[in-house]
């Protein structure tokens, strides 16, 4: 079945090629915390997980590349999965921003690499879990960040 191509694809399409253009021809090593940054405006302004869904480049490109990838399917392991690989992607980022402060290109190359091995771990994970698996249990962004802000969001709003 072909993806269909809503207007809000193209959103998601437009995230893509820029964070390409900034992470790869620019060369800005904070790129994903201006993405980042986005999705947590995203998610205050609108409650929902708005940006998943819409404009984060890695969804998009799950959604591109495995559009015959099965529904998600259970994994036993997924919480001890998810409590090491979340720490860690932190870790390495933090990490690495500390260490190669001073060293725009070290920073630069080691930032890519930690976006590219993301990638990576999602198509992998998605052809052996299931369409959106990344994203759906893995993500570093939506669990520690994006949940809890719309939770306390949509808590402020019904408060109202």
């Amino acid at each position: 079945m072909p993806t269909k191509f809503t207007p809000l694809k193209y959103f998601g399409f437009a995230s893509l090629a820029a964070t390409f253009a900034l992470m790869c021809v620019v060369r800005l090593w904070y790129t994903m915390f201006l993405l980042f940054g986005f999705a947590l405006v995203m998610v205050l302004l609108h409650g929902k997980n708005t940006y998943c869904a819409h404009y984060c480049p890695l969804g998009t490109l799950q959604d591109a590349m495995g559009e015959k990838s099965p529904r998600v399917r259970p994994f036993p392991g997924v919480r001890l999965l998810k409590y090491l690989l979340i720490p860690l992607f932190w870790a390495a980022v933090i990490y690495t921003t500390v260490v190669f402060q001073r060293d725009g290109v070290r920073l630069w190359v080691w930032m890519l690499r930690i976006m590219v091995s993301m990638f990576f771990l999602a198509m992998v994970l998605q052809e052996w879990l299931g369409r959106r698996f990344f994203c759906v249990h893995l993500c570093p962004l939506r669990h520690p960040v994006l949940e809890p802000a719309r939770r306390a969001r949509n808590l402020a709003v019904k408060r109202r």
